[in-house]
């Protein structure tokens, strides 16, 4: 662990023990029926802080068209709440939309999972750690670990992301 935040967990940790029910979560909502676009990719970035050498996890986000956020809400809290997320939510309106954003944020792992509705048209989803240390177990902190389901099984890599096609 780092001295910089001995109590954050690593970012080998939350792909190892957090991911899993992210991911679990995200694909019960999000599905080849309801699948629209997608934007970014799968990363982990390296920075240096104060002399330690941090990581942060990006997912790829999904948009899709669920726009039922009391079950969005539901399905996460499910598989997040029991592992020390905690979740908070704002709505407003812009341009005549209602949005409606629910961040689940995890200190111990410095993790969030966000979901943001723009009611009757789309919601976007997606998942990030920042500052996080290494614990050195896979030799490699910005590989990631391969992990069952990161990638639905319906989901085509050929396809451009949002604003590409």
């Amino acid at each position: 662990m780092s001295p910089f935040s001995p109590q954050v967990k690593s970012v080998e940790s939350f792909q190892r023990d957090i991911e899993p029910a992210i991911i679990a979560a995200r694909n019960e909502l999000v599905t080849a029926e309801n699948f629209m676009a997608y934007k970014n990719g799968y990363s982990i970035d390296h920075y240096t802080r104060d002399n330690n050498t941090l990581y942060a996890f990006h997912s790829r986000m999904f948009f899709f068209t669920e726009l039922d956020t009391d079950h969005i809400r539901d399905t996460y809290n499910k598989h997040l709440l029991p592992l020390g997320f905690e979740l908070s939510e704002k709505r407003w309106t812009s341009n005549g939309v209602e949005i409606v954003n629910f961040l689940w944020v995890n200190d111990e792992y410095q993790a969030v999972v966000s979901s943001t509705t723009r009611v009757g048209e789309q919601t976007g989803t997606h998942y990030y750690t920042q500052d996080t240390p290494s614990d050195g177990s896979t030799g490699n902190p910005p590989q990631m670990i391969d992990q069952p389901g990161r990638i639905p099984d319906w989901f085509d890599p050929n396809l451009p992301p949002a604003g590409q096609g």
